[in-house]
């Protein structure tokens, strides 16, 4: 549209000049017009309006995620941190397959990406956006018991006596946690029923197992009863976060996710929605009073883990 204008008064500035007007005095006063419209045309001002009127790019995002706190908080931090690079994005979340078969549809390109916990495996099959999505957070561990077993976590003070109190965890067949119990020779047993069914079976007792590790983040989304609490004096914890993880033919999405989420690391975004969606945890846990029990790595994750980001 501007430049037809343009075009149009530049051929009436031209016919009036040797055609239409021989007046000196209205020759002037048209060339003045002539340019008082070209400044407005181009002005600062018209061309933000211009900008703002153009349609921010898509993108198309399908991601599977588990638990409503972590799909909210994960949500925000997309939609605001693509929308600082002027993207409009449309968001799918799916409910969490199990890995595998979630590695089938990424490699399939039936989702977009994944979240998972950083391991040299998933490094070297995906491409990891290597920004840590929860500042540490989900390597905050505590645990699911029956109260008929308090006494014997009480007497957990060091991971030398977690280990000698031969408490039983478990875990789903192929979790990383098992990797990372046995690097710190704590016991466990892998158990292939869904969450509700080893809640039933940790309150009934009697099953080989004392106590269901879970994510700080997720642990409130089991209901309390029968006898089932949460355990109030201990805190495992690892040093290991979410990444997301892409096919690595996936340039696009890579180069504009790892640009939006460097950003929102650096400018303070990531850790206002953590403090929004996850802030109340340490108040309502006490993170503060139990007693920490550091769990290292496996040998072959030490070497490729990164610093957490400064809080």
């Amino acid at each position: 549209m501007a430049i037809n204008c343009l075009y149009w008064l530049w051929q009436w500035f031209l016919g009036s000049q040797f055609v239409w007007l021989g007046s000196q005095f209205v020759w002037i006063v048209q060339s003045l017009l002539f340019l008082l419209v070209v400044v407005q045309l181009f002005s600062p001002v018209r061309a933000q309006q211009i900008s703002q009127d153009a349609t921010p790019p898509e993108l198309h995002i399908t991601l599977p995620v588990r638990q409503v706190k972590l799909q909210k908080y994960i949500s925000e931090l997309l939609h605001v941190s693509l929308a600082d690079l002027g993207y409009n994005l449309t968001l799918t979340m799916t409910p969490n397959p199990l890995y595998k078969r979630e590695s089938r549809l990424l490699n399939s390109g039936q989702i977009t990406m994944i979240m998972r916990l950083a391991t040299p495996q998933r490094d070297a099959t995906f491409h990891k956006i290597n920004v840590p999505l929860t500042q540490s957070l989900i390597g905050k561990r505590l645990l699911l018991i029956h109260q008929r077993t308090q006494t014997r976590f009480d007497a957990v003070q060091s991971l030398e006596s977690f280990r000698d109190s031969k408490l039983v965890g478990v875990f789903a067949p192929g979790w990383y946690d098992t990797q990372i119990w046995q690097a710190n020779q704590l016991p466990y047993i892998e158990n292939t029923s869904d969450h509700g069914t080893i809640v039933r079976m940790l309150t009934g007792g009697n099953r080989g197992f004392d106590y269901f590790s879970r994510g700080i983040n997720e642990i409130d989304d089991y209901p309390l009863s029968d006898g089932l609490i949460i355990e109030p004096n201990l805190v495992l914890s690892y040093p290991l976060d979410f990444h997301f993880y892409l096919h690595p033919q996936n340039k696009a999405h890579i180069s504009i996710l790892t640009r939006a989420l460097e950003r929102a690391q650096r400018n303070g975004l990531q850790t206002r929605l953590m403090r929004k969606h996850f802030g109340y945890l340490q108040q309502r846990h006490r993170l503060s009073e139990r007693r920490v029990i550091h769990l290292a790595l496996p040998a072959a994750d030490k070497a490729v883990q990164q610093p957490p980001p400064a809080h």
